[in-house]
């Protein structure tokens, strides 16, 4: 009775881990990538591709329109939206001139596109890379940097570098200054460093005008969950008006009309619903909304951003030297019964049509030609194509030479890209 006791307690033991097995997750393609998939075999040059929703883009617009409404003015982040085709529909959209570059490449490039831009840097720039954009402005450019640009500085040893390259050129550099707000990458984080630079630029009257304050508060998205949200929405944007406290008492070279920049497009949001110093934001990825912008502050955002690569192979699932073991394999999940190869890979991206892709952990990534494993239940075939979401925008743009346009699900145009930081 005991040894069957046993026996029973086993085959329930194996019929309830046989009963935890995966469910078949593929699936064929939703209509909207099945009409993509058929547009794309029939127009494209067999490589992949990014393709772009104007419809969602204009959704996602419409949203940080009503959001920010007449309080803040609206940034737009050069690198998340890396083209200019994109960046002059934004920018007429969105009614603004305003950019912030982090790219010296694409400094020049935004200079010779929009010579009324008001550009901003996001990040420090090496002082050789500023004389390079000096350097490379043609002489009869209409793009006034004396009036136009705004170069950013984080340490007195910046400033100095910056006084001295402006001596040299003989000309006026405009500057801000970049704060610590809690993201702990760098920048002025307290009262004291603040003070000495700013007494610098008082005293020795370098010609560096001074334009105002940038604090990014990216930590905020991500505070650990001891501090919500709000709690670190407060501490931020407390350290950044104590330090706008400390510019403010150097009345002498303080403008009268600074620019308080800060948030990005995971805390824009915050910066439209609560108390903020700032009087201007810096949004790009919110646009297109990729992977690593799914947050409770974007829900209103929809993703419009995809990835397409064709299909080269479509075989069974069979791992190397492990061959005998496929069947098993098969009869626990039936998501490994078959794998495709894709034209390249290795993208920060993850595949969404058709359902039931995935990266095979097992086998590893390919940059030359991605496998995803599925159930036959996707119907993939050779020359199909797949669609993946980007992780992010930023890098990912540059990668293709242009974005194939979307509207009404329909291939509409194309925009050329600019090349990658």
């Amino acid at each position: 009775m005991k040894r069957r006791h046993l026996l029973g307690l086993g085959l329930l033991g194996v019929a309830g881990a046989w009963a935890l097995r995966p469910n078949d997750l593929g699936r064929p393609y939703a209509p909207y990538f099945e009409s993509l998939n058929t547009q794309l075999k029939a127009d494209t040059d067999g490589l992949p591709v990014l393709l772009l929703d104007l419809d969602r883009l204009d959704q996602n617009a419409e949203v940080i329109r009503r959001l920010l409404g007449n309080r803040l003015q609206l940034r737009l982040v050069v690198k998340s939206l890396a083209s200019p085709g994109l960046l002059e529909y934004l920018a007429k959209r969105l009614d603004t001139q305003r950019f912030m570059v982090f790219h010296q490449p694409h400094l020049n490039q935004l200079a010779r596109s929009f010579p009324q831009a008001d550009l901003l840097l996001g990040k420090p720039m090496p002082v050789q890379a500023a004389l390079g954009f000096y350097q490379q402005l043609p002489r009869h450019s209409t793009f006034a940097p004396d009036r136009q640009l705004t170069w950013l500085i984080d340490s007195a040893a910046r400033l100095q570098e910056y006084a001295e390259l402006a001596e040299a050129l003989q000309r006026p550099l405009r500057i801000a200054l970049e704060l610590d707000v809690g993201l702990h990458r760098g920048g002025f984080a307290d009262a004291r460093s603040l003070s000495q630079v700013l007494q610098r630029l008082q005293r020795d009257k370098p010609n560096l005008h001074l334009q105002g304050l940038m604090g990014y508060d990216a930590q905020v998205a991500h505070a650990p969950p001891w501090i919500s949200t709000t709690e670190a929405f407060a501490q931020a944007t407390a350290r950044y008006r104590e330090l706008l406290s400390t510019a403010q008492g150097f009345s002498e070279i303080w403008p009268e009309q600074p620019l308080l920049n800060g948030a990005g497009s995971l805390t824009y949001p915050l910066h439209s619903q609560l108390e903020t110093p700032l009087n201007e934001v810096a949004v790009g990825s919110a646009l297109l909304k990729p992977g690593d912008f799914d947050s409770d502050l974007l829900q209103a955002h929809q993703p419009a951003l995809w990835l397409a690569s064709p299909v080269l192979k479509v075989v069974d699932g069979a791992l190397p030297f492990v061959q005998s073991a496929q069947g098993l394999l098969e009869a626990w999940t039936p998501n490994r019964q078959q794998a495709c190869y894709l034209y390249g890979g290795h993208w920060p991206a993850q595949p969404v049509a058709p359902e039931g892709l995935a990266y095979d952990e097992l086998y590893g990534r390919s940059r030359n030609q991605e496998r995803l494993i599925s159930s036959h239940a996707t119907r993939l075939r050779v020359g199909d194509w797949v669609f993946l979401r980007p992780s992010v925008s930023e890098g990912v743009i540059g990668e293709f030479r242009e974005i194939r346009l979307l509207r009404g699900g329909q291939l509409v145009g194309r925009w050329s890209t600019l090349p990658s930081v």
